[in-house]
C-alpha cells in the first residue's frame, strides 16, 4: 500500500508541476491581459490543488483536514479574485482584443444593464 500511495502522490505532483508550468507558459504566450488571467488563474489553481493532493498521499493523510482547507479556499479565492481584477482592469479601461463574440461587458455597459457601474456612479454623485 505503501507503494501506491508514493507512486500515487509522485504522479500527483508532476501533474500538478505541468499545469503549473502550463499556467505560466500561458501567462507569456497569451496576447491580453485577459486571457494570461484566464491562464494563471485556471492552470494554477489546478496545479497547486494536484501538488497539495499529492503531498497528502505523500505524507499518507497525516494532515487531511488542513489539505482539504486549503483545497477549499483555492477553489473560492483564485476565480473570484481573477474575475475582480478583471473587471476592475476593464472597468480602468483596458480593453480585449475582440474576437468574433465581441465584448459582453462593454455590450451590457452600453445598453444600461451593468449594475456594478450604476451603483458606483450613484455613489460618486
Amino acid at each position: 500500500m505503501n507503494e501506491f500511495l508514493a507512486l500515487a502522490a509522485s504522479a500527483l505532483i508532476l501533474l500538478g508541476a505541468l499545469f503549473s508550468l502550463l499556467g505560466a507558459l500561458g501567462v507569456w504566450r497569451l496576447p491580453d491581459a485577459y486571457t494570461r488571467m484566464h491562464s494563471a488563474s485556471k492552470a494554477g489553481a489546478l496545479g497547486a490543488i494536484l501538488i497539495l493532493l499529492g503531498v497528502l498521499f505523500a505524507t499518507g493523510g497525516i494532515a487531511w483536514l488542513e489539505t482539504l482547507l486549503a483545497i477549499a479556499v483555492l477553489l473560492v479565492t483564485a476565480p473570484l479574485a481573477a474575475h475582480a481584477i478583471s473587471r476592475a482592469g476593464h472597468m480602468a479601461g483596458v480593453r480585449p482584443r475582440i474576437g468574433p463574440l465581441g465584448d459582453a461587458l462593454e455590450r451590457a455597459k452600453d445598453h444600461g444593464l451593468d449594475q456594478c457601474t450604476d451603483q458606483t456612479e450613484k455613489a460618486q454623485d
